[in-house]
């Protein structure tokens, strides 16, 4: 079994830093599955918080779409990578768990490149149940409208953060992109993507834009995508 050590410095950390830090390993415990990267142990020393995970051969699926050079994924490889991140959102969900982070950066593969394994926890929010965060955290491009806009929000903005990975695993881009952040952020509040080309069915078509609907409310959650035929 091969790991790597995260370390994260705690010198001259805020309480609510220390205490967000802290929370972010609980959560990793919480997180045994086989499509969620596992960690393994933490410990501390002069002043840094290590944390002992899986190691990932296969890298980042952001890494994999960049080496793709224009050339699409198969159908069947985009809705396998895209059921085995369902799968692990539904486990994190379950737990009454937002990511918040959602991204390919941020799902790391086995050696052949066949499975995936979602990483990166460090901003996860836990929720009581029915509860809404309201942070403003995550990756600019796959921040969903709600976060956009400063408005409550639950697991159903990671649905839209999948919408993006989706996006982006059919048309090796992202759905939202601009040269600064008002320019994204007044994309992804208009649902402003570039059309998915003639390469991809009408069934992975309708999931994008089933799971990229501004309306969080109308968006499904893990279980309501499961339910689709795709």
């Amino acid at each position: 079994m091969q790991v790597i050590v995260k370390t994260i410095f705690i010198h001259g950390m805020s309480p609510d830093e220390e205490k967000s830090m802290m929370g972010e390993v609980k959560l990793l415990q919480k997180m045994h599955h086989p499509m969620i990267i596992g960690y393994y142990d933490y410990f501390v020393f002069e002043n840094q918080l290590a944390i002992v995970m899986q190691y990932a051969e296969g890298g980042t699926m952001e890494k994999l779409v960049q080496e793709q050079k224009g050339v699409n994924f198969p159908e069947s490889q985009v809705l396998n990578y895209f059921t085995q991140i369902l799968i692990a959102l539904n486990h994190i969900h379950s737990k009454s768990i937002v990511h918040r982070d959602l991204k390919t950066q941020n799902i790391l593969l086995n050696r052949k490149k066949t499975l995936v394994k979602l990483s990166d926890f460090g901003i996860s929010k836990e929720l009581t149940t029915r509860s809404l965060a309201s942070t403003v955290i995550g990756t600019p491009n796959y921040l969903s409208p709600e976060i956009c806009e400063g408005r409550a929000y639950n697991q159903k903005s990671d649905l839209w953060s999948l919408g993006c990975v989706l996006y982006e695993l059919i048309e090796l881009k992202r759905a939202f992109d601009g040269e600064n952040l008002p320019a994204i952020v007044m994309k992804i509040t208009k649902c402003a993507y570039p059309q998915i080309g003639s390469h991809a069915s009408a069934q992975l078509k309708g999931l994008v834009a089933t799971l990229l609907q501004l309306n969080e409310r109308k968006r499904p959650d893990t279980k309501g995508i499961s339910k689709i035929q795709f």
